[in-house]
């Protein structure tokens, strides 16, 4: 359930070098990202990476944490698996643990469709279809005894809300904040939209807003979008 890295064909970075400083310059999509979620980081926070493709996020935010945090990084898909535990090893972080499932609302298999730079659950014809192992934030906390999550990051292709409903427990006990793409057409096809994971944020006590990625202005737009932003 991941996107990142859809615009370029980047796969090793170092994160304090110029070339991948210049690349998140050139490439205002994953630049925004790692802008925006720089801004609401701070140090020694506990941090889910949900659909972490080839670990720009990832890698962004181990190193706003520090070795006070922690962040757990999940990407079910093989080739970006392998290039995520790449990209954490060169950038010497011991503060990261990768996870090679996807995360959904139920513990099981599910068939993933890999499109282009991105994979996820909503079926596509014509594309590389592989079977990926799945889990729930809430047993995957409580099987891993992780008592305190303070930020979600989310690129799930569609699973949004899934998500968010195997993580019920999960925001009920934890003040966390929650910085969540929108993929609008994978939703509909699913059956959902922006509206409900709204409806659904808001019902477990959460401010959402919308985010856009040109200026990272906070506000009410939700039909048309990029990115919501929930917080306690």
């Amino acid at each position: 359930m991941d996107g990142k890295g859809r615009n370029s064909k980047m796969e090793s970075f170092i994160y304090d070098s110029p070339t991948f400083r210049n690349f998140l310059k050139e490439h205002d999509h994953e630049g925004a990202e790692v802008k925006f979620l720089e801004s609401i980081i701070k140090e020694g926070m506990n941090v889910i990476d949900i659909g972490a493709n080839i670990g720009i996020t990832t890698v962004a935010i181990a190193n706003k944490i520090g070795k006070g945090g922690r962040v757990f990084s999940f990407e079910p898909a093989p080739e970006y698996f392998d290039t995520l535990t790449k990209n954490i090893s060169s950038n010497g972080l011991e503060n990261v643990e990768v996870y090679e499932q996807a995360v959904t609302h139920q513990v099981g298999r599910v068939d993933f469709y890999q499109k282009g730079l991105s994979s996820g659950i909503v079926f596509e014809e014509g594309v590389k279809r592989f079977e990926v192992s799945t889990t729930t934030l809430d047993r995957f906390l409580s099987g891993e005894k992780i008592e305190r999550i303070d930020l979600i990051n989310m690129d799930c292709e569609g699973s949004e809300l899934l998500v968010l409903k195997g993580a019920k427990e999960t925001l009920r006990k934890n003040k966390v904040k929650i910085f969540c793409e929108i993929h609008h057409d994978f939703l509909k096809q699913l059956g959902q939209s922006v509206g409900d994971i709204v409806e659904y944020l808001q019902k477990l006590a959460f401010k959402v807003q919308s985010v856009s990625l040109d200026d990272l202005r906070m506000g009410n737009d939700f039909k048309n979008c990029e990115y919501i932003y929930a917080h306690q």
